[in-house]
């Protein structure tokens, strides 16, 4: 089998595909990951990402949704009630739209770091 890059495994991982053969195997549901993959015999499911994969989609989703929405001024003259059920539903939208990506991406970076590179 041939050897991919970091950048390409990362890049796999973020379609929801398999980091070592790019077929669409990784997951089953929205975020159960196969054991193995169906085409390769990859072990996916020997990566605990569960944890890690939460903090970057909140540190992403906190940056890109929460920080701008602060600088408007109209989320200010807003009723309080009103301004935040809009952000908090923006953010969830946005945590549940990028969680399964981002978790895809963390086991492709896995996975990359994790092969045995020849001497």
């Amino acid at each position: 089998m041939e050897q991919v890059s970091f950048a390409q495994a990362v890049g796999r991982g973020l379609k929801r595909h398999c980091p070592t053969c790019d077929s669409a195997t990784l997951f089953e549901g929205y975020l159960k990951v196969k054991p193995t993959c169906a085409v390769c015999g990859t072990d996916n499911g020997q990566y605990r990402v569960d944890d890690i994969a939460s903090y970057v989609t909140v540190l992403l989703v906190g940056h890109v949704i929460v920080a701008p929405l602060l600088a408007v001024p109209a989320f200010w003259s807003m009723a309080l009630w009103a301004s935040m059920t809009i952000i908090m539903l923006l953010v969830a939208l946005a945590t549940l739209a990028a969680l399964p990506f981002i978790k895809g991406g963390v086991i492709g970076a896995l996975e990359s770091t994790s092969r045995k590179r020849p001497a």
